[in-house]
């Protein structure tokens, strides 16, 4: 072979060397930029894959959270159906994020989000208990004050029958001592007897005159006994003459003396003719009363009524012709 050929043959083998080492190098440098793609696509396909299972992670998670405050509060169970609606959207979107190898820090992000979901009806939840629970106070408050108000009911119902048993007590002690009040007045009151009554008329001497005609007197004198009663005390005692006409009229004129006394034992009122007042010492003692009315005499039967203490003592009658 000659030299030419030779050195043409080198220069042909160096080109190819050269070539060769060429294509080694952009083979090795693809490789290198192929390994680091694959690299990255794998760590994106791994963190995808942990995002998907966070996703599910705290969706399920957040869905378990929000059935369990679901009671029988109605507000709150129809919130809870809201955030669960929200939480499915919201879930949604980030699915649609994790598809996208750009949105892969969004969709993290927007994970993060989801236990803001749980969060408010947590909060909604808290507001509810503490409501219930001033409630439950307040229910505690107004049941006290309902038995105290039945206590005070009770009491007032307890004390109105106990007026009322002391009322009819203080009405029935109040007539035992009328009663015996009576009682006492009755038996303590002067008696009279020997009641004496004449008419009489007046002479021109002054003197008084018996007689028993009705034109011709100007007035009745009544006189009687007292009799002893130990029971009554010594002292003024005031006896009250009823004098009755022919017609059952009690004489009375207002302006001699006459006047109204009450009966002790019923508490009527009548009219009474004129009253004396003697001073009693629990013995026999004689007393008068003289009417005189100036005004005409009737003829017919008379009758004179004496009281003490409001009961009769005695009574008496005379005739006037």
């Amino acid at each position: 072979m000659s030299q030419s050929s030779q050195q043409r043959l080198l220069a042909l083998a160096t080109v190819a060397i050269i070539a060769l080492l060429g294509l080694t190098a952009f083979l090795i440098y693809n490789k290198v930029n192929l390994d680091k793609l694959v690299k990255k696509q794998n760590a994106e396909l791994i963190e995808e894959t942990r995002l998907k299972a966070d996703l599910e992670k705290e969706y399920y998670s957040a869905l378990s959270d929000l059935e369990s405050m679901r009671g029988s509060n109605s507000e709150l169970n129809a919130m809870i159906e809201t955030q669960k609606s929200e939480l499915k959207k919201q879930k949604e979107h980030i699915d649609v994020l994790l598809k996208s190898k750009s949105e892969l820090e969004k969709a993290k992000q927007e994970i993060s989000k989801l236990r803001s979901y749980v969060t408010e009806v947590e909060e909604l939840r808290k507001q509810n208990a503490a409501l219930q629970e001033d409630n439950m106070a307040l229910m505690g408050e107004r049941d006290e004050l309902t038995i105290i108000v039945q206590e005070v009911q009770m009491t007032n119902e307890e004390l109105a029958a106990d007026k009322s048993n002391l009322t009819t007590e203080k009405d029935r002690l109040q007539a035992e001592k009328d009663v015996l009040a009576g009682k006492v007045n009755v038996a303590s009151s002067v008696k009279v007897n020997e009641i004496s009554a004449v008419g009489y008329r007046v002479k021109t001497s002054g003197k008084e005159s018996d007689t028993k005609k009705a034109n011709n007197i100007d007035g009745i004198k009544v006189c009687f006994n007292t009799t002893s009663n130990i029971i009554t005390e010594a002292g003024t005692e005031r006896f009250y003459l009823r004098i009755i006409n022919p017609r059952g009229e009690v004489m009375a004129i207002e302006d001699l003396g006459s006047g109204s006394m009450m009966l002790g034992n019923s508490h009527e009122s009548i009219r009474y003719t004129q009253y004396v007042e003697m001073d009693y010492e629990n013995a026999v003692a004689p007393g008068c009363i003289n009417w005189q009315p100036g005004i005409a005499f009737e003829s017919g039967k008379y009758e004179v009524e004496i009281y003490n203490k409001g009961f009769m003592s005695g009574k008496a009658a005379f005739v006037l012709k």
